[in-house]
């Protein structure tokens, strides 16, 4: 039996070697050859795009020289008066300068009038192509004349009517197939076919030489058998309908080929190797494996006696046997031990050892069974986002496990059972008691959460908010619970009360909100034209033309509802949906820009932006491209920001808009005045424009003080180099107080409300009317 284990083994290892190296053989064959192919095919593309920068320079060339000569005065006035020696010079003069090979002057019929070359026959030669270079006037074709190539151009001569046509053209020679050969690595071909004309890089060429023919039909002995010598590229040039003419493009085989032989040699020699490698392993493997298979034979008749402590001494391979006899009896308790720690993962919090949020989920409904009073808790932690940013989450994560410990013993008094249920939020149930001592308690755990903690040698002191719900009076299903106690901890955060209570009607509110959320969501993805932009014209006070608008986003419901700006707005902000939304805003902004430009309507457009935008590693990019799509310049476009927005991060938020000043777009402050904004920290911000608040302007016309206000912050704006905004114009009389205290830029009912584009472009045609 031994005997024929070993030889089965050996011929099983020797199998799988000699059937994976026929595998490689094949798979290399496959993939060098779909490599080389690929490679050829890459040059090919490359040879194209060379052959085509190539000829786009040379018609480049052409279409300059042409527009120079055609452009010439004195070329005109000879030509109106049929000066034959000023033409003739001219036309030779300007061949010279930019070695044009022809160089011809016809008249309106076609007719040869002048060339800087024996001129009879390309007379001959041009007669019958006349009408198709007149249908590709003013861009290049590859013709034959007097049997060679030439790239032309065909311009009129313009007086300012058309009073004669000029030509001029190169000579496609041997040195151009040269030179696009040294640039491309491949054979090169100009081929008219019926012109019966050819021209080629390949040297030396055989008698009676046809490139398509020679090319595509080459054949190189390779692997004994015969293949293509050329992969072939034919590429239709620029020409007259009735004279095509043909690049080939060829690219030499043979180093492709060449190299898999050698690379084959190589693979086949290794195989070999391999093989005589495989027989001898594969014969020691088997001798090694049977005797071992022989060890544990004996170990299991002894274990079949009963005799466990049996230990096979004296070969080499009796320890291995001994380890795999030990691991077996001890792989009931790992297998014990770490279903225990998976377990435990799977319903716990390793970070504070509180259950996670789906076992208290299940947790809370077992528990809701019983006929008892509960009060939810849930807590979340102020500002660590903060102090994992600045002090490291190491610090971070000792802050929770602190916090955890306290809300443990804290709570261990009243039998309640405690859940992490998010990053920095923790959720605790108490057995109900009176609705007084429910708030002494909760308070009295704020309290002591509050005090300072002593992480490491840090002093660190948390604040906290609380939502509190209550079971069974708020809700009777466990997720009921769990979401209205998470939105009342969510009031509290909103409105900076350490303590809230949810009431009924906040759970309906909030699930209006998400409705609301997904139907904006959903108008931004479809683009159904339930949002829509608007523009208020901005007046230069000083010019008194409309230079300027501001974009203002409208939305408008399916069931013809609208939504105020600042509801859906906000919701977008706490939701993170303002990066969607704003990148809409900025594609149909940008957009309307291109299209004003296309009419005639030259605007700058303010976009107003966010602070999650501004710190979102993608809004400058996103500005950057949608520029260049609709190819509109960056100083068309002028991202106004609040002054909130400005300081909520400000190293980060002025090393933004740095990069987007970089790339000229406009930076606007916008609120000024009601913020938070230093003279100090005004100073640093890299803004182009001061837009002062409403508050001030509206009845700038009747308050002393509010024209002081504005006077002031103008003067102070232009010394520091802004410009000035005025935004609530109302009444005619606070614009001309604008007007005198030199403010840039007037906004405001009293120009105009908010208008769709097309209003918009109706209202300036009026205003441009009466102004």
């Amino acid at each position: 039996m031994g005997n024929n284990l070993r030889s089965r083994i050996t011929t099983l290892c020797v199998g799988l070697v000699l059937l994976t190296t026929l595998l490689s053989l094949v798979s290399f064959w496959w993939s060098t050859s779909k490599f080389q192919a690929e490679k050829v095919q890459q040059n090919i593309t490359v040879a194209q795009s060379v052959y085509k920068q190539y000829l786009k320079s040379k018609e480049s060339l052409l279409l300059t020289a042409a527009k120079v000569l055609t452009a010439d005065f004195g070329f005109k006035q000879a030509v109106a008066t049929r000066d034959a020696a000023t033409i003739s010079s001219v036309l030779y003069n300007h061949s010279q300068r930019i070695n044009a090979d022809l160089m011809l002057l016809l008249d309106l019929s076609g007719r040869l009038v002048s060339a800087n070359v024996n001129a009879q026959n390309f007379a001959d030669n041009l007669q019958p192509l006349m009408d198709e270079l007149l249908n590709n006037s003013e861009q290049s074709s590859f013709v034959v004349l007097n049997n060679q190539l030439y790239q032309v151009i065909l311009l009129p001569v313009k007086t300012p009517r058309t009073i004669a046509y000029s030509l001029v053209g190169f000579k496609i020679t041997s040195a151009v197939t040269t030179e696009l050969k040294s640039l491309t690595g491949m054979e090169v071909s100009f081929v008219a076919q019926l012109d019966s004309f050819a021209a080629s890089s390949f040297a030396p060429q055989p008698e009676k030489f046809q490139p398509i023919e020679y090319f595509e039909n080459k054949t190189t002995a390779r692997f004994f058998a015969e293949y293509l010598a050329y992969e072939n590229q034919q590429i239709a040039l620029p020409s007259l309908q009735s004279h095509p003419v043909t690049l080939l493009l060829s690219a030499d085989l043979t180093s492709s080929y060449r190299d898999i032989e050698q690379l084959l040699l190589t693979l086949v020699t290794l195989a070999v190797l391999t093989m005589l490698f495989g027989v001898i392993t594969s014969s020691l493997l088997a001798n090694n494996l049977t005797s071992g298979l022989t060890q544990l034979a004996v170990i299991a008749r002894q274990f079949a006696k009963g005799d466990y402590r049996f230990k096979f001494e004296g070969k080499k391979q009796s320890s291995e046997i001994a380890t795999l006899v030990s691991a077996f009896n001890n792989m009931g308790n790992d297998i014990n031990k770490r279903e225990q720690q998976i377990s435990f993962q799977a319903h716990h919090d390793t970070l504070t050892g509180f259950y996670n949020r789906s076992a208290m989920l299940d947790l809370l409904a077992k528990q809701l069974t019983k006929d008892r009073c509960y009060t939810l808790v849930a807590i979340d932690i102020k500002g660590l986002r903060h102090i994992n940013d600045k002090l490291g989450p190491q610090v971070g994560d000792e802050c929770l496990i602190a916090v955890a410990n306290r809300i443990r013993q804290f709570s261990d008094e009243l039998g309640g059972f405690h859940a992490r249920i998010g990053g920095d939020e923790f959720l605790t149930v108490y057995p109900s008691v009176e609705a007084d001592q429910v708030k002494c308690a909760v308070a009295d755990l704020i309290e002591q959460l509050q005090a300072p903690y002593q992480i490491k040698s840090l002093k660190i002191s948390l604040r906290f908010n609380a939502g509190i719900v209550q079971y069974p009076g708020q809700g009777v299903k466990a997720d009921d619970l769990m979401r209205r106690v998470l939105i009342a901890v969510d009031a509290a955060t909103t409105s900076q009360q350490s303590l809230h209570y949810y009431q009924d009607g906040e759970d309906e509110a909030h699930l209006d909100r998400l409705i609301m959320l997904d139907e904006l969501k959903q108008a931004i993805d479809d683009d159904n034209g339930q949002l829509f932009m608007t523009y208020q014209p901005k007046l230069n006070i000083k010019s008194q033309k409309i230079d300027k608008v501001e974009s203002l986003i409208r939305w408008q419901r399916d069931d013809g509802s609208w939504v105020s700006p600042e509801v859906f707005i906000d919701l977008a902000e706490q939701s993170g949906l303002i990066v969607e939304l704003t990148a809409w805003v900025v594609d149909t902004v940008i957009a309307q820009i291109a299209d004003w430009y296309k009419k005639g309507i030259h605007l700058q457009a303010a976009i107003n932006v966010s602070a999650q935008d501004i710190a979102h590693a993608g809004f400058h990019n996103l500005l950057v491209a949608t520029l260049k799509k609709y190819h509109v310049s960056p100083s068309s476009v002028t991202i106004e920001l609040t002054e909130r927005d400005m300081i909520e991060n400000e190293a980060q938020g002025i090393k933004a808009l740095e990069n987007l000043k970089t790339i000229g777009v406009k930076i606007s402050l916008d609120d000024y005045g009601v913020g938070q904004t230093s003279l100090g920290r005004l100073k640093m911000l890299p803004i182009d424009e001061l837009k002062l608040d409403k508050c001030f302007i509206l009845t700038l016309h009747e308050s002393q003080k509010d024209q002081y206000i504005v006077r002031s912050s103008i003067t102070l704006g232009h010394q520091l180099g802004f410009s000035v905004v005025a935004e609530g114009v109302e009444t005619a009389a606070s614009l001309s107080l604008l007007h005198e205290m030199q403010c840039d830029h007037a906004q405001g009912y009293y120009l105009s409300r908010p208008l769709k584009a097309q209003q918009l472009e109706q209202w300036l045609e009026e205003y441009q009317g009466v102004h």
